[in-house]
């Protein structure tokens, strides 16, 4: 398969799924959904028009520095969210009008480029550093790994045939970041299947097939050795992680899509779903031991589809969660503690918003990034990127 197939493909799929997610709620978007990480002091928001990296002091919201690559760009831009590690910031960044997709690694503090390395298609999911290498997904079905010291790819990574094809370990694309963890990577995709695969020499260590695609990682609970994920066919998985066993007596259905990361906090695991629940779960089992809804038709008193496509935020006692309408609740034991905005919501929140001791952070669809306190929801700070006042 050509590069140039592969980017069209990986385009027309991206398209797809926008025009599935619009007819379920969803908001159609020109450019993928604006990330948001927090490391240290520094937010590293995606936003703008064009888009770029804002470093944002995360006391004041003042921009500290910018990163965007050196050549101008024309068509649609897809970025991957930010990761911070071994002294550099790494971002995917891929432009329709070249077909490059790419991996930067940037200073942290002032946005100056320090090396890059190509893939083959597009970069969605944020990348994962660990002891010296940044490895990431993408939609070619890949899984690639860099070199921080060499700034190069690792051999094997990705995997080339004996005809000098591609390889790749999955069969569709990879959406969700990669876990790397005991010298092992754990990778979901779409197509149905969890890799395991070994850190050093990516040879594939175990599959488990589930039944349905996944776009967020699994979590990992070190203590009992086990991943949790879940997926659009609504399951929750709870699988082994030495041996991609799932694990016997655990079940967990949803009524929708679950399409975000699982929180793993204390005896509970947390999980939500584009049918409006926040669920708290028990993780031996995934019986349920509470759940909230979003929105209550008024009506029916049944919950509303809210679409909780953000994943649930542990912020020290209460649980955050966005719906894609654009709100944040804060809810403990099913109760719901307060909620932002008071009025009516700005825009639509897609990415899970992040928390930092008193302070949460969130990015909506417009670009703006709200800073609020965990205990009342209360605003502390806007940043509205330059280009779009």
């Amino acid at each position: 398969m050509t590069q140039r197939s592969r980017m069209l493909g990986a385009a027309l799929l991206l398209l797809l799924l926008t025009i599935i997610l619009s007819a379920c709620g969803g908001t159609p978007v020109a450019q993928n959904w604006p990330g948001l990480t927090l490391a240290g002091d520094t937010i590293y928001a995606i936003s703008g028009s064009p888009q770029q990296v804002y470093m944002l002091d995360a006391g004041n919201g003042t921009i500290s520095g910018t990163f965007s690559p050196v050549a101008e760009t024309k068509g649609t831009i897809w970025w991957s969210p930010v990761t911070v590690g071994g002294g550099l910031a790494f971002v995917g960044h891929t432009a329709s009008d070249t077909e490059a997709a790419t991996l930067y690694a940037f200073d942290p503090e002032t946005g100056q480029e320090q090396w890059k390395v190509a893939a083959e298609s597009l970069i969605l999911p944020a990348p994962f550093y660990a002891d010296g290498v940044v490895y990431f997904g993408a939609s070619d079905g890949c899984v690639y790994a860099a070199d921080v010291e060499t700034k190069r790819l690792k051999p094997g990574w990705p995997p080339i045939d004996d005809t000098g094809e591609l390889a790749c370990q999955a069969q569709e694309a990879i959406w969700a970041t990669p876990l790397v963890a005991d010298g092992r990577v754990y990778v979901a995709a779409m197509d149905h299947h969890v890799y395991s695969l070994d850190a050093e020499t990516g040879e594939v260590l175990w599959t488990s097939q589930v039944g349905g695609a996944m776009a967020a990682p699994p979590t990992l609970v070190v203590e009992d050795g086990v991943l949790y994920v879940g997926a659009f066919d609504g399951q929750l998985y709870a699988i082994k992680a030495e041996s991609g066993e799932l694990v016997e007596g655990f079940g967990f259905e949803a009524s929708n899509w679950i399409w975000s990361k699982v929180l793993a906090l204390g005896d509970q695991i947390f999980v939500t779903s584009l049918d409006g629940n926040l669920y708290a779960l028990d993780p031996a089992n995934g019986a349920e031991i509470w759940s909230y809804c979003g929105t209550v038709k008024e009506d029916s008193g049944r919950c509303k589809d809210t679409v909780l496509r953000a994943g649930p935020v542990d912020a020290g006692g209460s649980i955050i969660i966005a719906t894609e309408s654009g709100e944040l609740t804060a809810v403990v034991d099913a109760v719901r503690q307060w909620n932002w905005p008071s009025g009516t919501p700005q825009a639509d929140i897609l990415t899970t918003p992040v928390v930092s001791e008193d302070m949460i952070y969130v990015i909506l669809m417009d670009g703006q990034v709200q800073a609020l306190e965990v205990e009342n929801g209360a605003q502390a700070w806007t940043f509205t990127p330059p280009e779009s006042k």
